[in-house]
């Protein structure tokens, strides 16, 4: 006798094979249906619905990859401004990509989005709107020295639209969550422009760009209920250990191509900015 749990294969039932699967029940249903049903108008109405759902959110991934090839590049050109000389032209290009920037794909995303709920659509911008909070908050801190706040951000993202005669105010909504992200993201930056400024000899950059490191690092450590921002901690406090580094070998060892070269003579004291605290954070 078979074992428990065993069957004979002859005690199986065989299936059916009149019997028909659900899709080819749900097909012949349909066609039976008359062309004025309300049943089949419905569903129309959502097929309807969804492409359309699917066709904007394809627009957007694109509007929000044109964004961050173009932040990018603003932020490149930032980089490229090695001398206070340079900074003046290098800022007033970086101000007019971002011009350009926030009039071209963000605006086109607003309007996108003006009469669909935006958090549908989140995953599909949230890539775009980081990095140009990056480009944005890096071109703040070297023309105004201070990080834009997240009401600025949301300020400059208001545009006015005329059509038909008639002027409506369209916004692109950026969440907390992108803008605290790409501010995690610009502690590379800083990180890459403060070892660039010891390279020059502009020590007042790399101490400015080592507190404003600090400052983020340890403003984040109060912050656990997010997990995006978690998995960037560890490499914001990667940061912060280079660039302290940097500014400790341009403390002790002085400024230019023979930084780490042997017998080099001791720099001389460098104060820092007034204002900046000594205040490593919290590991």
């Amino acid at each position: 006798m078979p074992g428990p749990g065993r069957h004979y294969r002859g005690n199986r039932k065989a299936a059916n094979p009149s019997a028909a699967s659900l899709s080819t029940v749900a097909r012949e249903s349909a066609l039976a249906l008359p062309d004025d049903s309300p049943v089949l108008a419905i569903f129309k109405d959502i097929a309807l619905k969804l492409t359309a759902r699917q066709d904007r959110h394809e627009r957007l991934v694109k509007l929000s990859r044109d964004i961050t090839i173009e932040s990018k590049r603003i932020i490149f050109v930032l980089h490229s401004a090695m001398t206070k000389e340079a900074n003046a032209k290098v800022l007033a290009d970086a101000n007019d990509r971002i011009q350009k920037l926030l009039n071209g794909p963000i605006k086109s995303i607003g309007i996108e989005l003006e009469y669909s709920p935006a958090y549908l659509h989140l995953r599909a911008v949230t890539s775009g709107f980081q990095e140009f909070v990056e480009a944005r908050t890096m071109f703040s801190i070297m023309a105004t020295g201070q990080i834009i706040t997240f009401p600025e951000v949301q300020k400059e993202l208001e545009f006015v639209v005329t059509e038909n005669d008639e002027q409506r105010k369209v916004v692109t909504m950026i969440t907390d969550n992108d803008y605290m992200l790409g501010l995690a993201d610009l502690t590379g930056e800083l990180m890459r422009k403060a070892i660039n400024s010891v390279s020059t000899g502009e020590s007042e950059d790399c101490i400015q760009a080592c507190q404003v490191v600090r400052d983020l690092y340890t403003g984040y450590l109060g912050i656990t209920n997010n997990r995006h921002l978690l998995r960037k901690l560890t490499t914001t406090r990667t940061n912060v250990n280079k660039v302290e580094m940097a500014v400790y070998a341009l403390r002790v060892r002085g400024s230019g191509p023979g930084l780490m070269a042997a017998g080099n003579p001791p720099a001389p004291d460098i104060d820092a900015p007034a204002g900046l605290s000594d205040d490593e954070g919290y590991y």
